[in-house]
């Protein structure tokens, strides 16, 4: 969710996200974590569709209904009220898709 959340709704360069995962994973792999990160952003040879945008709330809500894990990390979290979103996730998405068929038009 990590890699999906900085590549396509803030629209950040893939290898961003890993050069910063790669300072701070103990079990640090090259090949898995490039790989991990091509597939997230939709680029690497075997990636996942370009539309596949995952939500947050939505990956939450499935996966941590009871806020298990991100109260781990961060004590202070409550509810969805905070941290307030970064971004509004229907509006990320809608520009992820445009840059996206833009970047395949223009090949």
């Amino acid at each position: 969710i990590t890699a999906s959340f900085l590549c396509k709704h803030l629209l950040i360069d893939w290898r961003w996200g890993e050069a910063y995962f790669a300072q701070k994973l103990l079990d640090y792999d090259f090949a898995a974590n490039n790989g991990g990160w091509q597939w997230a952003a939709g680029s690497g040879c075997d990636a996942a569709p370009y539309f596949r945008i995952f939500n947050p709330y939505l990956q939450t809500k499935k996966f941590d209904p009871d806020f298990k894990y991100i109260r781990k990390w961060v004590p202070e979290f409550e509810e969805f009220t905070y941290p307030k979103p970064m971004v509004v996730h229907e509006k990320a998405r809608e520009r992820c898709l445009a840059v996206y068929s833009k970047a395949l038009k223009d090949k």
